[in-house]
């Protein structure tokens, strides 16, 4: 794991809302339990460890209150190496809560929000750290963020522009939340930034629902990209894997999911998010699309919202396909 990030020596930065996540033990139900399990977790946050966890300087900024809660939330995300130091803390405020009932099939998991009225809703344009965001080699965003309030989307576009004006990176993941707004509403400030992105990650549903893409994959990569000319674009296709579409290149490229025992699908998306950085920043696309289909994964076999795997376990995945879960590392 790197140790803490220093704002001249970013690799990544990035910025929004963790919320403290709360989840009954496996095979009970919210109602029913007597205990929850407490932990932080958020799209940013989640892909700043990952990357951390992977060796990288990565920066996370948010808005806190000075309070138990919020120490805590930044106290867990340091822990993994990533650099804390420019978080906005405020007297007074909340920190958002997020309810989680894992469950079996045929149930589907339940996830509850109370996060109206959060610090970081409150967060206004001239609070963000954009010197701080545009010393790293890439700013990445996702589009929770401008959800959350109008300060935070003008925060969230001031950030894309100055990344992109200062000759940096800007990679957007689109994570899409109904709960939060609607898909006009979504999609108004999704084409705002996207004039700023390098590289843009979305769910083969998300371009569906809030752009009207095709069915097929390749079809809606290769429209989406074209659309907006997004120079690299990057589809994750649930159980068939994910694609890239790229300017550069005639065809897609795909790559299949690697078999996984699940314990917990939450926080995967963000976990292919990180490992596709970590390989296309280390080597291309390609390589890229086999650490993210990798690294989330691994990530589906640890209980929460973070991966805790690190590099070692990333590159034995990625080298041989698939790891006997019997064996024993000694």
């Amino acid at each position: 794991m790197s140790a803490a990030a220093t704002s001249s020596a970013l690799e990544v930065a990035t910025f929004g809302e963790t919320l403290l996540r709360l989840s009954p033990p496996p095979g009970w139900a919210l109602e029913q339990t007597q205990t929850l399990e407490l932990s932080a977790g958020g799209a940013e946050s989640n892909m700043a460890i990952a990357l951390a966890r992977l060796g990288h300087r990565v920066g996370w900024v948010s808005r806190l209150p000075a309070d138990p809660l919020g120490r805590r939330i930044a106290r867990d995300i340091a822990a993994h190496g990533v650099d804390t130091s420019r978080v906005v803390w405020v007297p007074e405020g909340k920190v958002g809560l997020l309810f989680i009932e894992t469950a079996s099939a045929p149930r589907g998991n339940l996830v509850l929000y109370d996060r109206a009225h959060t610090a970081i809703s409150e967060l206004q344009p001239g609070q963000l750290p954009l010197d701080y965001l545009c010393s790293a080699r890439m700013l990445f965003l996702t589009g929770i963020t401008p959800a959350l309030s109008a300060s935070c989307r003008a925060a969230w576009i001031a950030a894309a522009r100055a990344a992109k004006q200062a000759g940096r990176l800007v990679a957007v993941d689109v994570n899409y939340r109904s709960k939060l707004w609607p898909p006009d509403a979504a999609r108004e400030a999704l084409e705002e930034v996207f004039p700023f992105c390098d590289l843009l990650f979305a769910s083969l549903r998300d371009v569906q629902t809030l752009f009207g893409m095709p069915k097929d994959a390749e079809l809606a990569g290769e429209s989406f990209r074209a659309a907006y000319r997004l120079p690299l674009a990057v589809l994750t296709l649930g159980a068939h894997g994910a694609l890239a579409v790229d300017a550069g290149s005639e065809a897609a490229l795909r790559h299949p999911v690697f078999p996984t025992q699940v314990q917990d699908r939450i926080g995967a998306g963000d976990a292919f998010a990180a490992g596709f950085v970590h390989g296309w920043l280390q080597r291309d696309v390609a390589w890229g699309l086999r650490c993210g289909c990798a690294l989330a994964a691994l990530k589906q076999t640890y209980r929460g919202d973070t991966t805790w795997s690190g590099s070692d376990e990333l590159e034995q995945l990625v080298s041989e396909g698939e790891v006997d879960p019997h064996r024993v590392r000694r």
